[in-house]
């Protein structure tokens, strides 16, 4: 390569040392000569080749430096010196994905022979980047990425220490995609926007890309004590193959999408980011009303090649993966994508941000369409660990009997041998609970981490010493690799409207498999409505009427003037009754996110879905049940709404507040026996709807929940009671709405647990029954101020 700077020119050579020679001069890597050097201009490379570990197929890979040498820091107690910096090193996850990884890096295409050729290189580059997300063309000729850019490098956090990895900062973050064609070597960039992070391309069957991008993106779901994201998170969008005619497929993923991949079935499947309603308060974390660490919550969903017909394919349920790997039973963020050639699907289970996006490799064979396992679990069938020595907990690798740390993977991707090529961290790779120099003295001569790519030989993998070696070169981290090899991928039959309108239709609500199968224990509710789906726990499923369906209105901005329980805001679509055999069928509009919920005869919410979904415009999405997710339901065309008009549910009305509904109720109908200021706090929405410890209630009013005398703990209420008036999730279940309406509704009485919130003595009101019921409308859509 040539470099410029001014009016001198002169030649640059990188190093498989990492070091950049401009002349005779030698600069390390990401430590200052972007400023010496205006622009390096590429030229031809020839292939190199390097340490050849022969594989049946091509591969692409991406590879970023490696941590490694005697680095000296100083600390508060005087300089430091080590070699094993490297367990500090970072690569792209969920709680790292456009920045913060190590950089700069490189995009690999390594032949059946060993030799290899960088298609992409951003050692060479004035601005810090990294190409990743490398997805072969279903033909096999071409290469599709994205190129991850900021502004510049930065040392781990904490930064002031100055410690030697070299990480994107983060400044102006962009991200690109490209086509690299293997038999021109040509390199083709989309249209871009700087600032738009686009990633994650996938080749679809019908010719167009499915990918990744934060154009148009939202901000994640307002809730308490999590708040919102900086920026706007990633989504799906789908487009022609140069980047023109962009479509949005996921306006229900009001959080984050990220990685998709395509399944053998024809289909997609990707991770989902779920932080809706109370899906992060499924553990409180030693805290009241706490959420549990938000990063971890990634599932995987599949869809139609279009984006839609979505469906949960693990972790909707966050269960425990009991059985698959004793070390790695709790689900943490699933991610990264892959499938064997028996079609088993495989991703990674792992815990965000300190373990380089390895853990515990995941796979389970597919099952028919809407299962994802039988109850309570819903875990699927069969699921096993690609590496039962591997660990997805917050931690170190195990160690052998001779003391050595076995390491961890990661990425997962199959071969045509019904083989696993996996990244696999050697070493003590993590960095939670780490210091300097604790964590380096304690690693000792063993490696930090040093990722590499490695092929199964057996399922599962007993030890690291049963995967063949395919490439690992002490200067580099390499990792996520995809084979580069056709694939014959059917193009699945959709499911349309004759009129483009948009339909969802079930077979059969009165069944389902989504049951309270934890029982009632009063304060320990958020265990069980933490999932996707909850049915009141003392109500039987039978007194389901109809479906309602809630707008959801996607945050657009970080900017807020508003509350409720749910972190986005809604309307009410509307109620489509249920036919005598359960069925029903409703239109709603196309592209609008919306939630579902299961009402009785009184129109009072008894079971809900938190998970936002979208219809595709045309599409007439068809279940087999409602919340059934471990069994196939009724057959469609044995269902009255087979043959049905649907119900009209495409006009979206707006849903009672507190401010302009409620509390004039309260202001007329209550006051003569609670004043304001008085023991109930019915004037103030803050304390009758968020009051958590119920400091805004007297000693005598307030339910204890023990013994403790820590006064947080001992009056602390849990999710989904968000104060002792207002359960978040159903009206039925809130003592405000009780008082409303003269009777406890929960299905309870007030004698049968002692430690519950009661309903008490007879409560006459003078309220006419349009205003209970709308007191009970708005505590179930959310609670909005």
């Amino acid at each position: 390569m040539s470099w410029v700077f001014g009016g001198l020119s002169g030649t640059a050579v990188v190093g498989s040392d990492g070091l950049v020679t401009i002349d005779d001069l030698a600069l390390q890597t990401g430590t200052g000569y972007h400023d010496l050097i205006i622009s390096i201009e590429d030229e031809p490379k020839p292939p190199v080749v390097v340490d050849p570990a022969p594989g049946e197929q091509p591969i692409v890979y991406t590879r970023v430096p490696r941590t490694h040498g005697e680095h000296t820091v100083a600390l508060s107690s005087g300089e430091y010196t080590s070699d094993n910096w490297d367990y500090m090193d970072a690569l792209p996850e969920v709680a790292r994905q456009f920045d913060g990884f190590n950089a700069p890096g490189q995009l690999v295409l390594r032949d059946t022979d060993g030799t290899e050729k960088i298609i992409y290189d951003c050692m060479d580059k004035a601005r810090p980047c990294v190409p990743f997300d490398a997805m072969p063309s279903l033909d096999g000729s071409k290469i599709a990425f994205s190129v991850y850019s900021a502004n510049g490098l930065k040392p781990p956090w904490p930064e002031n220490r100055n410690y030697p990895p070299k990480q994107l900062n983060g400044s102006n973050a962009d991200a690109r995609i490209y086509i690299y064609d293997i038999a021109s070597e040509t390199l083709t960039a989309w249209p871009h926007n700087q600032g738009n992070k686009d990633i994650s391309p996938v080749w679809l069957p019908n010719g167009k890309m499915l990918f990744g991008s934060t154009r148009n993106g939202f901000y994640a779901p307002y809730l308490d004590r999590i708040g919102t994201s900086k920026a706007p998170e990633p989504r799906l969008f789908i487009a022609d193959l140069d980047g023109s005619n962009v479509v949005d497929i996921s306006p229900h993923e009001v959080t984050a999408a990220l990685h998709p991949y395509l399944l053998n079935s024809g289909r997609v499947a990707y991770s989902s980011h779920w932080l809706s309603h109370n899906l992060a308060y499924g553990s409180t974390n030693g805290g009241v009303n706490w959420p549990g660490t938000t990063s971890n919550f990634w599932s995987i969903m599949d869809m139609d090649y279009r984006g839609g017909d979505m469906t949960a394919l693990l972790g909707a349920h966050k269960s425990r993966l009991t059985g698959s790997n004793p070390r790695s039973n709790t689900m943490k963020a699933m991610h990264f994508l892959g499938q064997r050639a028996n079609n088993d699907i495989c991703t990674v289970n792992y815990y965000r941000a300190n373990n380089l996006g390895l853990g515990d490799v995941i796979c389970w064979p597919p099952a028919k369409h809407g299962i994802e396992g039988p109850a309570p679990g819903f875990v699927p069938s069969g699921h096993y660990s690609a590496a039962v020595w591997s660990t997805s907990e917050d931690a170190a690798s195990r160690k052998d009997t001779s003391g050595r740390y076995l390491g961890k993977v990661g990425w997962p991707e199959g071969t045509p041998d019904n083989q696993l090529l996996l990244s696999v961290g050697r070493g003590y790779c993590t960095q939670v609970a780490t210091g300097v120099p604790g964590t380096p003295d304690k690693i000792g001569d063993d490696i930090g981490c040093d990722v590499g790519l490695y092929k199964t030989t057996v399922i599962p993998s007993q030890s690291p010493d049963d995967l063949t070696l395919i490439v690992d070169h002490p200067e580099w981290h390499e990792f996520s690799a995809r084979v580069v090899v056709s694939r014959d991928i059917p193009t699945p039959a959709l499911t349309n409207t004759d009129d483009h309108s948009c339909q969802i239709t079930s077979s059969d609500a009165g069944s389902t498999d989504a049951l309270n199968y934890k029982g009632y224990v009063f304060n320990e509710q958020y265990k069980t409505v933490n999932n996707d789906g909850a049915l009141m726990e003392a109500v039987d499923h039978g007194e389901l009427a109809a479906i309602r369906f809630y707008e959801i209105i996607p945050n657009t901005t970080r900017s807020r003037n508003w509350d409720n329980s749910i972190g986005n805001r809604v309307k009410l679509l509307g109620d489509v009754p249920l036919l005598a055999d359960k069925s029903f069928k409703a239109e709603l509009p196309c592209e609008t996110p919306y939630i579902m919920v299961g009402v009785d005869a009184d129109g009072r919410a008894i079971k809900r879905d938190q998970v936002p979904q979208s219809l595709r415009t045309g599409e007439k999405r068809v279940c087999l049940g409602c919340h059934l997710h471990g069994e196939e339901g009724r057959p469609y065309e044995q269902s009255l709404a087979f043959n049905a008009q649907a119900f009209d549910l495409t006009k979206a009305m707006s849903v009672p507040t507190y401010t302009k509904d409620i509390k004039p109720i309260l202001d007329a109908k209550c006051t003569s026996c609670h004043a304001v200021g008085g023991d109930v706090p019915l004037y103030d929405y803050q304390n009758l709807v968020w009051d958590f410890s119920q400091k805004a209630l007297p000693e005598h009013l307030k339910v204890q929940m023990t013994s403790s005398t820590n006064e947080t703990r001992k009056y602390g209420l849990q999710r989904p009671y968000t104060s002792k008036y207002v359960n978040n999730m159903y009206a039925r279940e809130s003592l405000l709405y009780w008082k409303a309406a003269n009777k406890r509704t929960d299905g309870r009485t007030d004698d049968l647990y002692a430690d519950d919130i009661d309903f008490g003595a007879d409560h006459p009101v003078d309220l006419m029954p349009s205003e209970v019921d709308l007191i009970g409308e708005w505590l179930d859509s959310g609670a909005a101020e």
